[in-house]
């Protein structure tokens, strides 16, 4: 599936997300949307297209965070009063995780 296929969505409760770009210690940010092929997230941190993060999402009905894998595909890395928007791709969509996210949406909607 191509991404752009993939239906977002936009959660009506709040998705949050801790996320580690290589040594860099943990940043946080909001999932403004979320589909099968990845999100679009709000952070003050400043990313870089290309990069592989390690992700800890948290969403709001789940019993735990769930890690998953992510590259970030484009940004808008701007100063506004909601931080830098920047678009993800889940790095491994072949993985168990892939199921789990699209349970995760599916009861977040």
């Amino acid at each position: 599936m191509r991404q752009r296929e993939a239906v977002r969505i936009v959660p009506t409760l709040p998705i949050t997300v801790a996320f580690q770009d290589g040594d860099v210690p943990f940043a946080y940010g909001v999932v403004a949307n979320i589909s099968e092929g990845g999100a679009c997230v709000w952070t003050d941190a400043l990313l870089d297209p290309g990069a592989s993060l390690s992700l800890r999402l948290s969403f709001p009905r789940g019993s735990q965070p769930m890690d998953a894998e992510g590259v970030v595909v484009w940004g808008e890395p701007r100063e506004l009063a909601r931080g830098h928007r920047y678009g993800l791709r889940w790095a491994d969509l072949a993985s168990p995780r892939l199921e789990r996210i699209r349970a995760l949406v599916t009861t977040s909607a």
